[in-house]
């Protein structure tokens, strides 16, 4: 399924599943509108990091606790006072031109665990930008589909994502 004209790019959109060629990443499908914020296609990265703490543990930081909006969770992460590893990988990654990247929120990827589940190792936690409480934060594993809180310094593993609107 192809959608057309549904980005301010002038560009099509691939099949779910697919590399979008020029955009970074594997498309994941529409992140649909939740609390405001308009509509965006998100893009995954195709490279993952390993054995990355989420970082900060014993620290609260209020301005990363949106399940939805990853970019301003990691934008909190990474200018914050504590380490946030795997924040900062994802927003330090670049892929095809594009350095626009961050650590998915919770429900960015649970639309990924949806659509494109199959490109993520099933027996691997997967951090999200989303902070569950001073000491945990929101991980996802494939093996079942599992959103569970997880101790900030367990070593996870990350994947960067972009937006762009729909």
């Amino acid at each position: 399924m192809t959608i057309s004209g549904t980005s301010n790019l002038g560009i099509d959109a691939p099949n779910v599943g697919e590399y979008w060629v020029g955009q970074g990443g594997i498309y994941a499908g529409i992140m649909p509108d939740y609390v405001g914020h308009s509509p965006q296609h998100l893009i995954f990265s195709v490279d993952e990091a390993t054995s990355l703490e989420w970082g900060g543990y014993g620290a609260a930081e209020p301005d990363a606790q949106s399940l939805h909006d990853g970019n301003a969770n990691s934008a909190a992460l990474t200018k914050c006072m504590h380490r946030h590893p795997a924040a900062q990988w994802a927003s330090d990654y670049t892929k095809d031109g594009h350095a626009d990247f961050h650590l998915p929120s919770r429900k960015e990827w649970e639309i990924a665990g949806v659509t494109i589940q199959n490109t993520f190792a099933r027996n691997a936690w997967y951090w999200s930008s989303s902070e569950h409480s001073r000491t945990s934060a929101y991980g996802i594993n494939f093996n079942g589909m599992d959103a569970v809180h997880l101790y900030k310094s367990y070593p996870g593993n990350a994947r960067a994502v972009r937006t762009i609107p729909a």
